[in-house]
């Protein structure tokens, strides 16, 4: 089964590549300072005096030796706030998943409000009769509780995270390893904060884009046809607002439904009625 590019699922996609790149710009970036700053190693001028220049470099009014040892530690910082994004990314989008449901009568308005990231793969299961894998939720929770050990509690892991990283399935860890290199269980320890690396931040792309499109072949096979009809012509609207007459809609609507709904298959009469409705 194809995905469907619907105009939600293409913004989600944009933001988490851009998300990626620019997370592994800094991560390089940090990298080559720290590098070129080794030219330099052992002198005794503040960075504002060798770089009078560069913007902002006031704000790190460090001897070079110091602000190498700074960007050195680098990678873990930017995965600690890299790493809450990608997962706030996701769970927006799960959260639209949920609404199309609601759209379609699958789950009621309250449903949707009570929907948290520690229930809302569930409930989007249950409203769309539709099992998301196993591994994907299991892996994502425990993202989620790294995640809320970061934000919530320095680092400190929570009982519930110390259990989940030792009861993971088999199949959970051996792909969390071959994703990070390392067992879930060895970021884990009681009473030592956690601490993240680039690894990880790969492992929460590739886990929340397996699940996003787990959740597109969920959302084809419970939403009606009518429901993804009505949401191409939504789409068409937003992105093609210049088109306002009904020849023109006619005439660039199902070249627009070819390119982003092909998983669908519409017929050009279901596009004709949706037409009709979006008049």
């Amino acid at each position: 089964m194809g995905i469907v590019h619907f105009l939600a699922y293409r913004n989600y996609e944009k933001s988490r590549v851009e998300a990626n790149n620019a997370m592994m710009a800094m991560l390089a970036g940090s990298r080559l300072a720290e590098h070129m700053l080794g030219l330099a190693s052992g002198s005794e001028r503040m960075l504002p005096e060798i770089f009078p220049a560069v913007e902002h470099i006031g704000r790190m009014n460090l001897r070079v030796d110091s602000a190498r040892r700074l960007l050195a530690d680098a990678e873990s910082h930017l995965s600690a706030m890299a790493v809450p994004y990608a997962l706030a990314l996701h769970e927006d989008y799960v959260t639209i998943c949920l609404k199309l449901l609601q759209r379609a009568r699958l789950i009621n308005s309250q449903g949707v409000k009570s929907a948290s990231p520690k229930t809302m793969h569930q409930k989007f299961e249950a409203a769309a009769d539709y099992s998301l894998s196993s591994v994907s939720v299991e892996q994502f929770d425990f993202l989620r509780l790294l995640r809320n050990a970061i934000i919530h509690a320095g680092g400190l892991p929570s009982a519930d995270l110390l259990t989940i990283s030792r009861t993971l399935s088999t199949a959970s860890v051996e792909n969390w390893e071959q994703l990070t290199g390392i067992p879930p269980s060895a970021l884990v320890e009681p009473g030592r904060p956690v601490i993240l690396n680039q690894s990880e931040l790969v492992a929460a792309l590739a886990i929340t884009k397996s699940l996003a499109e787990q959740l597109n072949e969920g959302l084809q096979k419970a939403l009606p046809r009518d429901i993804w009809a009505d949401l191409l012509c939504d789409d068409f609207r937003t992105e093609l607002s210049k088109y306002t007459h009904e020849h023109q809609r006619t005439r660039k609507l199902p070249g627009y439904a070819r390119k982003n709904y092909g998983a669908i298959g519409f017929t050009s009469e279901e596009i004709k009625k949706a037409t009709q409705r979006m008049a």
